[in-house]
């Protein structure tokens, strides 16, 4: 799809700095604001073209993670060696809707200045934070070759990117910023020098666990792939590679129904079958309880009463997908991510699976009406092969028949998981398993576990024994006990630190524990009538547990346990901040998808006649839907807007200079996409407009000249000997020495007159006017 910014809105009345209140007034002139040119060298991405497999054109501007990006000038942005867009006009906002990898991704912005005060803006919007140009980004003024836009670029000899004093609503030049990401914490940024006509920005930050399973790598070291189906992310996981398979934003299917009872019954297992003793929390209603023993022909093992055996002709189905796996993998949901039902992914060392990462994914509908019928997601080691290292981050996690299990795992570490157990298809309303651990390393990070049965997590110790590091945990309604901890032996012991979190109706105990079981809770807040007790080998016992304790190897950042109820449920599963777990019946397929839309005229460079009108023309399409208006832009000026194809309107009144004009498609979803710029001329005098300055001390130049003024790349000459034309620095004339200065503030206030230059300047932006001793304007320039 070519053009890969986002508006701002659903319609196009305000798009990335362009907006509707600009509309071309079909009496005024539409002026030649600034439009750079940007660099044709290689080594500053000329000749690159546009292109990422990790856009995802599924949301418009500020409803999923992405970048949005502004210059004073021109620019080129990259990640991770990928051009993701460019833009020569001047204050026009972008946003790229993006999917981030997990490790390195590596921003890089090409910028141009124009005429006036330069800077580049950016935020950097990921799935529970937000990055902002700064002091943290690196700079160059010049670079030698286009290593920089890469992966495991050597940033030894770039210095830090000045961030510049002006404020981030407006423009440096003056004029107003428009649609920008709200409330940004972003700074202006440039080089260490604002004369510098161009700037190389670089930016880097790392996506990777906390804890425990930091030195996860997944499939970093392979390829990406998309898997657009159940089949083929089946078909990636088990494949021999690493692998980094990102997933479609949308629904996948992965049930394979069938007989349950058959199939237990090859395993030599019974289900077995009673109504269950209470009703349904979630219903109101009373279900059947169905469970598995792992005995043939027989429920005896379970030890209850009133059990019976269910029969192959009862047609009891299940549905889960069991998936086993090979090592070096990451499966990522693109944009707001991407919703697996049914499937039950295995992490087992018998295949000598690890190394695994899962992100930004909803897993649900495992069998939920079964007991002990599956997991979602799961590490199956031995005691003498434990799968070695796991990160899952921002999971959705619900209707899953047993929980998540990790077992005989090592450097693991679970994040922003958003666990739900309410089941209205199970006996109680809540799942009975929700996290079993045995002999692991593992961090729980931001987690948010709401509506449980209890087990967040149970631990134990089976030959080597756990450490269980959980922080900034949020856990609401849990009927039984929040952690537990058992260990078989001296030698297997069972340790679990809960520290800095938040439990809210916790309706049973605090920890379950015994011998060799230890559980130690440390800055916890307990709100909703959550009972401070605990139960030590079956005796209860009031107070919050500190056992004896392990001392994580890590640091770890701690958040304000107070807003922790708050804070975590927004962050954490499938999509983070901008994402939410589907509905137990949603429709199968892909989010659907932007139109694209290319701009076919006027034809780049083209030079149009003073006075004439100006065609614009848009080709837009849309696979998955169809095209509701493109609307085209001269500028950030609006003017006009066709619903019909052939798309295309007539632009009036253009003044003399260089304009960029864009065309912005809005599909039948209101889902918008911007294209490529197209810049062409329109010859003729130049238009001095206010931007003249008269001979006296009491001239003043118009703050709108410098956005106004012509984008020539050399000053601005008229037999006018005060007309100021704003150019760049490595473009001013050099005629003769000046024999006479002229300095005004950035509205256009005098400030300054005489024969020599001041060594400082009254304020820390300025327009410089400078004559030679016949008069003669000779150069224009902001210092």
């Amino acid at each position: 799809m070519k053009g890969f910014g986002h508006i701002a809105l659903a319609s196009v009345v305000s798009i990335f700095g362009i907006s509707a209140v600009h509309a071309a007034d079909a009496a005024a002139k539409i002026q030649a604001s600034e439009v750079v040119t940007l660099p044709s060298d290689a080594a500053y991405g000329g000749g690159d073209k546009i292109g990422s497999q990790l856009i995802a054109a599924t949301y418009n501007a500020g409803k999923g993670p992405g970048i949005w990006i502004v210059a004073d000038g021109g620019y080129r942005l990259y990640h991770n060696g990928s051009l993701l867009a460019e833009d020569n006009q001047a204050g026009r906002v972008r946003f790229i809707p993006m999917t981030f990898l997990p490790g390195e991704n590596a921003i890089s912005v090409v910028s141009v200045n124009g005429k006036g005060a330069p800077g580049v803006l950016v935020q950097i919007d990921d799935l529970d934070k937000s990055y902002y140009s700064g002091s943290g980004w690196k700079s160059k003024p010049v670079v030698s070759n286009n290593s920089w836009k890469n992966k495991g670029r050597d940033l030894s000899q770039w210095g830090g990117a000045t961030t510049l004093s002006y404020a981030n609503n407006k423009l440096p030049s003056g004029s107003a910023l428009e649609n920008f990401a709200t409330n940004t914490q972003a700074k202006w940024i440039w080089t260490s020098d604002e004369s510098d006509p161009t700037a190389v920005l670089l930016f880097t930050f790392n996506v990777k666990a906390e804890g425990f399973g930091v030195t996860t790598t997944g499939g970093d070291a392979g390829k990406v792939v998309i898997a657009s189906d159940s089949a083929s992310i089946r078909k990636y996981l088990q494949n021999n590679d690493a692998v980094t398979i990102l997933v479609p934003e949308g629904t996948y299917d992965f049930r394979q129904m069938r007989n349950a009872v058959t199939e237990a019954n090859k395993q030599g297992r019974t289900w077995c079958r009673t109504t269950c003793g209470e009703t349904n929390r979630v219903t109101g209603k009373t279900n059947k309880f169905y469970r598995i023993a792992f005995e043939k022909n027989s429920c005896a093992s379970l030890g209850e009463s009133g059990l019976e055996i269910v029969k192959e002709s009862d047609n009891l189905q299940a549905w889960s997908n069991w998936i086993t796996t090979k090592p070096n993998k990451s499966l990522v949901g693109m944009g707001r991510g991407a919703n697996l039902r049914g499937a039950s992914i295995a992490v087992r060392s018998n295949e000598g699976s690890g190394n695994h990462i899962y992100r930004n994914l909803a897993i649900y509908d495992v069998n939920p009406h079964l007991i002990e019928g599956g997991d979602g997601l799961e590490t199956v080691g031995t005691a003498s092969k434990h799968v070695d290292k796991f990160w899952a981050d921002h999971i959705s996690y619900k209707w899953i028949s047993d929980g998540m299990d990790m077992e005989f795992v090592d450097n693991a570490t679970i994040s922003y998981l958003d666990f739900d157990g309410a089941n209205e298809y199970n006996c109680w309303g809540t799942d009975p398993y929700m996290a079993l651990v045995e002999d692991a390393h593992l961090t729980y990070a931001n987690n948010y576990w709401h509506n449980t049965y209890g087990r967040v997590p149970k631990v134990t110790g089976e030959s080597n024994g756990s450490q269980v590091h959980l922080y900034n945990q949020y856990v609401d309604y849990n009927r039984f006990f929040v952690a537990g901890a058992n260990g078989h032996s001296a030698n297997a012991k069972a340790y679990v630190r809960y520290e800095n979190s938040y439990i809210d109706n916790g309706q049973g105990y605090l920890a379950e524990w015994g011998d060799n079981g230890y559980v130690y809770f440390s800055g916890v807040t307990f709100g909703n009538g959550t009972k401070q007790q605990h139960r030590y080998n079956g005796t209860v016992k009031s107070g919050v547990p500190q056992a004896e304790t392990f001392n994580p190897s890590y640091s770890f950042e701690k958040r304000n346990v107070a807003d922790l109820p708050k804070e975590i449920p927004n962050l954490s599963g499938v999509g983070g901040r901008y994402g939410k777990m589907p509905e137990y019946n949603q429709g199968f397929g892909q989010s659907n998808k932007a139109a694209s839309v290319t701009l076919t005229a006027p034809a780049a460079g083209a030079k149009i006649t003073a006075n004439a009108d100006v065609t614009l023309k848009a080709d837009a399409k849309d696979n998955d839907g169809s095209v509701k208006s493109v609307a085209f832009y001269v500028g950030n000026t609006l003017v006009g807007t066709s619903t019909t194809a052939p798309y295309q309107v007539t632009a009036k009144n253009l003044a003399a200079g260089t304009h960029s004009a864009v065309a912005v498609v809005t599909d039948n979803s209101g889902l918008t996409w911007m294209s490529e710029y197209v810049t062409f001329t329109v010859e003729g005098a130049a238009e001095s407009s206010s931007s003249t300055v008269a001979e006296s001390s009491s001239s003043e130049v118009s703050s709108s000249s410098v956005a106004e003024s012509s984008s020539s790349a050399t000053p601005a000459s008229s037999s006018s000997e005060g007309t100021i034309g704003i150019a760049s620095p490595m473009q001013r004339a050099t005629e003769a020495e000046a024999g006479f200065y002229r300095i005004f503030d950035i509205q256009g206030r005098p400030l300054y007159s005489g024969n020599s230059k001041p060594a400082k300047m009254p304020t820390a932006h300025v327009i410089v006017i400078e004559y030679s001793k016949t008069g003669k304007t000779l150069r224009h320039y902001i210092q």
